[in-house]
């Protein structure tokens, strides 16, 4: 028997192996398998049934072992991952990797020692020589460590040579999977002193105090329905030893018990409040009929929900997720932010309890894993989470709900596959015969087109849901400042205009609570010497340093690379020490908060204060219990529902303009009316909204001041039609990285010379370098490709077929295929 197995690798195919006898029961599609490939030993997927062995004509080499007793990736994910590997133009190797969870493949590791020969062979070696330079001041390493230092392109061919040479020693063994099910040590009676009477019998016995505490406390908690409880619990109560209990295990007494523990964020959460009963909207109920019919029905259909904010969609999901779980289907709920998983969850929770697991970056490897377990194995129905849930291995999957369907974070960039999880969940349900909803106040221009085409279901819910009283809240009132009109009449004295200063005071004052917007995070976007115009620089990427303030110190760093660097007293260009600070950042904002309104309590709620664990979680209970302010970038504009909001500010409404792509303004429009839905939640409280910008007549201020998503929408697909851009076409672009700036440009240009030849009724445009031309020490160029029409088919042919024919670029340089970019910049 031979299986056809895929590997986690940069290769667009998949490799044949046999598979020995002993193996044969166990070699499943969709299992982890570990197999030889050229001089290294490797975890590929099995992807089907190969060819009889007889009928090739080279050698098929044995798969060493089979990794998984039930398959990881299930029947479904390997057809969903072919298909993202086939749509967004990249081996399946890495669709498959995206699949598994962190930390489970076994591969060959190279592990590097530097000898006491002498280098001098090597001293003029630039690569060779920086390598031995690491080695001595680390020690034994691994080559994947000395590439992290050192740079990627340190390729294995060297380091053997330098073996050969006798300046580095190279071990290569087996690395272990960074993630195992994690077990807890419990007691019980051994089953000879496992009847009621038995505890009393060894008291009897045992002479020492310690280990009849230990008994009486294994007894007692017994005695609660808790017959082997944690070894832990035990000595804690006993007050004994851990030599204790192990005298009583070698006596054949006790037992020592090893069960496996689940690890999840959710214990650390507080219970759910119980779920509030109410009757929907007509609005609501006819949404969800049209949804549960398809359910019913087993059909596939996806659903644009279109709500204002605050209409009751998620409620709309919640009864739609209840209606799947009733008839034993599962569902996914993806959100497009971390920061709203807390809310989020819970409200589900309230509902399906221990069904749900949470799927997102910010968990540990243990968390994700175990979450991964739970819905493989069926414990857990239901899948929580940013963009990666989509891939949540569930089985007979009936309902998968994309909430601000709009967000541009839901489509992934770095590493491969760069699939945008909308459109792959929309691709899942259908291949599932399950029900996908879209839901946005928002929704993108490609979603409003393809329910015009017919492709999805449009459902509304225009009216918002009244609250306890039963009153129906208004939308609030939108007020824009012009920030240049304030200037000259002497209003604008910092960051926020008078008139925002004042209505701060007000809500402060009335124990209301005011939400704040300023998209950019730390204290000054820039410093700039007023002598010779100097501005600091980070090292390795081409962008200005970013003033932050931090325990009564200050710091610039860069937000694409994490460089930190001292501020400057002085100009090192011309000695000048008049060095200005410019722009504003959240933590600017925060300073001059606490000088408007001294004694409101203010939270601030960026990436620099969410980065520890349960971070987003932390903040938002705590604007609940009662603070005054909540400022931040992005993450609190949508999704957030605080009934005492009364006041939203957006300090520089133009942040998003300034980006020259072609979906600026959509963005603007919908980051603009999420953030103005939090103001005005219920009746009593009615809502404003404060945009301050220096284009008050700029077409995105002017619908989102109305809240009017249909004017916006007419007027930019009027644009993007004459233009060619989606919705009405499709756009790649490919990015060529790396560490010498002549050979990225130089691959960039063969690379798109190739494109054009293959290109057809495509446009290729460039190469050119990319709008931040240095990350991270590598130098980026880019191309970007369009094609008028509904068929993205010509750009991913013009892909493959210049892959294929260009090959793999040099060691330490990377082309990267982004089908329906997000980011044309």
């Amino acid at each position: 028997m031979t299986v056809n197995v895929v590997l986690p690798l940069p290769l667009d195919q998949a490799y044949t192996y046999r598979v020995p006898e002993a193996l044969v029961g166990a070699a499943q599609a969709g299992a982890r398998v570990l197999v030889p490939f050229r001089n290294r030993r490797l975890t590929g997927i099995i992807v089907g049934e190969g060819p009889a062995a007889e009928t090739l004509d080279f050698d098929v080499k044995a798969v060493l072992d089979v990794l998984d007793d039930v398959p990881v990736c299930t029947e479904g994910l390997l057809d969903l991952t072919k298909w993202i590997a086939d749509y967004y133009v990249c081996p399946w190797g890495e669709a498959l990797k995206a699949v598994l969870p962190a930390g489970t493949t076994v591969e060959t590791e190279h592990r590097l020692t530097r000898t006491d020969a002498a280098p001098d062979a090597w001293a003029d070696h630039e690569v060779g020589r920086t390598v031995l330079e690491d080695l001595a001041a680390h020690g034994e390493t691994t080559l994947a460590a000395v590439r992290k230092r050192v740079g990627p392109a340190v390729p294995l061919a060297l380091i053997r040579r330098m073996a050969a040479d006798d300046v580095v020693a190279v071990e290569t063994t087996l690395s272990d999977e960074r993630v195992a099910p994690k077990t807890e040590t419990h007691l019980r009676f051994a089953p000879a002193f496992q009847h009621k009477d038995a505890p009393d019998d060894l008291i009897e016995q045992l002479r020492g105090n310690k280990q009849r505490a230990v008994v009486r406390a294994l007894a007692g908690f017994r005695a609660e329905g808790t017959p082997e409880p944690r070894r832990t619990d035990v000595m804690e109560r006993a007050d004994a030893s851990y030599s204790t209990v192990r005298s009583l295990v070698e006596k054949g007494m006790l037992e020592l018990v090893e069960k496996e523990v689940m690890r999840s964020p959710l214990d650390d959460l507080p219970a759910p409040d119980p779920p509030p009963d109410h009757d929907l909207l007509p609005a609501q109920q006819d949404a969800l009929d049209a949804v549960t019919d398809a359910v019913d029905a087993h059909r596939y259909g996806t659903f644009l929900l279109h709500g204002i904010t605050g209409s009751g969609k998620t409620e709309v999901y919640i009864r739609a997720l209840q209606a799947v779980r009733a008839r034993g289907r599962t569902g996914i709920i993806l959100v497009p932010e971390i920061a709203l998983t807390p809310q989020t969850v819970q409200r589900f929770r309230a509902h399906f309890g221990d069904e749900i697991a949470v799927l997102h970056s910010q968990m540990n490897m243990g968390e994700r894993y175990d979450a991964w377990r739970r819905l493989r194995t069926g414990e857990a129905a239901i899948a929580i989470g940013p963009r990666s849930a989509v891939l949540a291995p569930l089985e007979d999957l009936g309902l998968i709900v994309v909430d601000e369907e709009h967000e541009a974070s839901y489509k992934q960039f770095d590493p491969a596959p760069r699939y945008h999880a909308r459109d792959v969940a929309v691709m899942r349900a259908h291949r599932a015969d399950a029900v996908c909803i879209l839901g946005s106040a928002t929704p993108s221009l490609e979603s409003t087109m393809n329910a015009r085409w017919g492709k999805y279901e449009r459902l509304e819910l225009p009216e918002r849901v009244p609250d306890a009283s039963g009153k129906t809240a208004a939308l609030p009132d939108v007020r824009v400042l012009d920030l240049a009109l304030q200037r000259k009449k002497h209003q604008l004295d910092g960051a926020l205009a008078d008139p925002l200063r004042e209505a701060i005071r007000t809500r402060v004052d009335r124990g209301e609570q005011t939400i704040l917007l300023q998209n950019r995070r730390g204290y000054a976007p820039v410093l700039e010497c007023e002598d010779c115009g100097w501005a600091p620089e980070c090292q390795s990427c081409s962008v200005s340093l970013t003033l932050h303030r931090h325990d009564g110190g200050e710091q610039l760093r860069c937000h694409y690379c994490g460089y930190a660097a001292r501020v400057p007293r002085q100009c090192p260009e011309c000695g000048g020490r008049d060095i200005h600070q410019i722009g504003t950042g959240t933590q600017r904002v925060e300073a001059e908060l606490e000088e408007v309104v001294p004694d409101a309590t203010i939270l601030r709620m960026d990436r620099d204060t969410t980065r520890e664990k349960h971070g987003h979680h932390d903040l938002l209970r705590r604007f609940e219990n009662g603070a005054d302010i909540l400022l931040g970038t992005q993450m609190i504009a949508k999704g957030l529902d605080f009934s005492r909001v009364t006041l939203v500010g957006v300090v520089d409404a133009d942040v998003g303009l300034l980006f020259p792509d072609f979906r600026a303004e959509e963005r603007t429009f919908q980051l603009l009316t999420q953030v103005a839905g939090r103001a005005g939640r219920t009746r009593e409280l009615a809502g404003e909204v404060i945009l301050q910008t220096r284009n008050p007549d700029h077409m995105a201020l002017r619908y989102a001041q109305e809240h009017d998503y249909e004017g916006f929408a007419e007027e930019a697909l009027a644009e993007r039609r004459e233009l060619g851009y989606p919705p009405f076409g499709h756009v790649a672009t490919v990015e060529f990285r790396g560490p010498d700036e002549d050979r990225v440009e130089r691959l960039a240009e063969n690379w798109t010379e190739q494109l054009r030849q293959h290109a057809g009724p495509a446009g290729v445009m460039g190469p050119e370098p990319a709008f931040i031309q240095r990350v991270k020490k590598q130098h980026r160029y880019r191309t970007l490709l369009k094609v008028r029409g509904g068929s993205p088919g010509p750009l991913q042919t013009a892909l493959r077929r210049t892959r294929d024919a260009h090959g793999a670029p040099p060691n330490g340089y990377h082309v990267a295929v982004d089908v329906d970019t997000q980011d044309v910049l």
